[in-house]
């Protein structure tokens, strides 16, 4: 009888290479997209708006292979989600308090949403990490509507690309696309989008009260594990982004290190992002590693300031 050691599994998943059937072009396709919207910004002279349509630019992550009529309505739809997660957290900046309880609603429509219309991953994800990101933006209203349409700008760009890579490229299987069904698990995804949208509050109200310069690190580490199938892979997936981003924090600083200027910094971003969804589909933990990087090398693009590579 063979018997299953537990620290063996686990052991054995954190260097799991697994098998995908995603084709090589479509990580060519999400870099193009990221790149894009930083090379616009770099040669405009405004490589902070890049940083910031770059984030718009994100929904092509959410690309399918249905057919190119529902793939298009879908993008379009995740890209509007994208536009009102990231609106509302910025309306609601005034205020910690009322920033928070923006994103906790962000994060429950999110999650409620992406569940109900069974939207395959990355689902609630980056919805909830725009929000995050945006609640921690200076408050300043005349800056709403220019953030916003660069927002905008950036998710228009992702599926005009994608609408090409369609048409020209990956033509799309005909499957079906999940309906909307009503279910007995409803009620669950109600209390599952509820609990998430509780404790992304809390992230910013605990990133706040300890005082954090950057407070949507913390929500995003949260909902980042939170994906997984089940508590085991949650479990799973912490482990991998704990040691990912220990690593990842070392090869980001050997790239400060260098000190490179903007455009080599964009280049570099180009080929993480080229990676990461290389690898996110073949082992998470090895993906994380090159996910610390690139948002550390974004946020250093879109900054005027030239931070400490110590810090």
């Amino acid at each position: 009888m063979k018997v299953h050691n537990p620290t063996q599994n686990r052991l054995q998943y954190l260097l799991e290479f697994k098998q995908t059937e995603r084709k090589w072009h479509f990580p060519v396709l999400a870099a193009l997209c990221i790149g894009s919207c930083l090379f616009i910004g770099y040669f405009l002279g405004k490589p902070n708006y890049g940083s910031l349509s770059s984030l718009g630019a994100l929904t092509i992550l959410y690309f399918t292979s249905a057919p190119i009529t529902q793939r298009m309505i879908h993008l379009v739809t995740c890209a509007f989600g994208m536009v009102f997660s990231f609106t509302i957290s910025l309306f609601f900046g005034f205020n910690v308090y009322f920033s928070a309880l923006s994103l906790g609603i962000v994060a429950f429509l999110a999650h409620f949403i992406s569940s109900y219309f069974k939207i395959p991953p990355p689902g609630n994800f980056f919805f909830i990490m725009v929000a995050a990101m945006a609640s921690t933006f200076k408050f300043d209203l005349e800056m709403i509507p220019t953030r916003v349409g660069l927002v905008a700008m950036g998710a228009i760009l992702s599926c005009s690309f994608a609408f090409i890579y369609s048409v020209f490229v990956e033509k799309g299987k005909v499957v079906t696309i999940p309906r909307r069904a009503f279910s007995k698990r409803r009620y669950t995804k109600f209390v599952e989008s509820t609990i998430i949208g509780i404790f992304m509050a809390l992230t910013l109200i605990i990133g706040h009260v300890l005082k954090f310069n950057n407070t949507y690190w913390v929500s995003i580490a949260a909902i980042a594990i939170i994906q997984g199938r089940n508590f085991e892979h949650v479990r799973q997936r912490n482990m991998h982004r704990i040691l990912g981003t220990f690593i990842g924090i070392g090869l980001a600083w050997l790239i400060l290190l260098f000190d490179p200027e903007k455009i080599v910094t964009i280049v570099i971003i180009t080929i993480l992002q080229f990676i990461i969804e290389l690898m996110v589909v073949r082992n998470y933990g090895l993906a994380v590693i090159f996910i610390t990087p690139l948002t550390i090398l974004l946020a250093e693009t879109g900054s005027e300031i030239h931070h400490n590579v110590e810090h």
